[in-house]
């Protein structure tokens, strides 16, 4: 009791906090939640009906026999299977249940808010914030009763009539170059190519603009999920990936409230040159 009152006590934000309680006691969820608990399909069987694609890619089928360097991936025979793959996460989840109880949508809304209350001292609240692979849009939502108003998300399947997340791919992103104040994803282990992804996320950031990544710590073989498309034996080596191309190491934290293992790293993007 004594680490929920340090650490969320609501002295601060108060839509932040009205909002959370009314995701966790609405009936039949809260806002857009409650729209996509309409899509539940009661004759949906998931061993009968699941796309094609699932057959070969489950939680431990898939994935190539041989690691490339010190990452596993996925076999997928073209990148149009990598799309309809990712695609299949948030249909099965409508169908069978109408996506996230209201209780997930509460630990995922305080998952969101440890991470992005220490953005406040680094950005001014019109930040241009992008969230990638941001599905039903739960971290942008955070973001604006932060009162950063600009954010926005794109997922390759953001779900119908969503009005925060738009259709977008995180590994061909279609912001200008040096645009971004701050990209964040938590879907790093479903990039189709690790370091391309990288590259391209730090292609739209301007310069001083920082990258907030969340990244999983128990990632052997995917931690046996059946979406992720790269895994890792050791973090660590992730975090050396992002050092190698950010100027500053801002803050990395180790986080396993809320059902997982997570380590969440904030870099910062190298400034503009000093010219005379």
């Amino acid at each position: 009791m004594a680490y929920l009152r340090h650490t969320f006590l609501p002295s601060f934000y108060p839509r932040f906090w009205m909002k959370t309680v009314l995701h966790l006691l609405t009936p039949g969820g809260y806002g857009y939640i409650r729209k996509l608990r309409q899509q539940e399909d009661t004759n949906y069987l998931h061993d009968r009906d699941k796309h094609q694609v699932r057959l070969k890619h489950h939680g431990e089928g898939g994935w190539k026999l041989e690691k490339k360097g010190d990452l596993l991936q996925r076999d997928y025979s073209n990148y149009e299977e990598y799309v309809t793959h990712q695609k299949q996460k948030l249909d099965e989840m409508l169908k069978m249940k109408g996506g996230f109880s209201n209780w997930d949508i509460c630990e995922y809304r305080l998952k969101f808010y440890r991470r992005f209350k220490h953005l406040k001292p680094l950005l001014p609240k019109s930040a241009l914030i992008l969230c990638c692979g941001a599905r039903q849009g739960t971290e942008v939502e955070v973001l604006h009763d932060l009162g950063f108003r600009n954010a926005y998300g794109i997922d390759l399947n953001p779900g119908p009539d969503n009005q925060i997340v738009r259709p977008g791919d995180f590994m061909k992103l279609q912001e200008e170059e040096s645009s971004l104040d701050l990209l964040y994803t938590n879907c790093v282990d479903h990039a189709f190519d690790l370091d391309a992804m990288i590259e391209e996320h730090t292609r739209v950031l301007k310069p001083g603009g920082f990258l907030l990544y969340d990244l999983g710590t128990n990632m052997e073989k995917g931690a046996g999920g059946p979406f992720e498309a790269v895994a890792w034996d050791r973090t660590e080596d992730l975090v050396i990936r992002l050092l190698r191309k950010f100027e500053k190491l801002i803050q990395a934290q180790r986080d396993d409230h809320f059902g997982g293992a997570w380590l969440w790293i904030l870099v910062q993007k190298k400034k503009e040159p000093f010219s005379s």
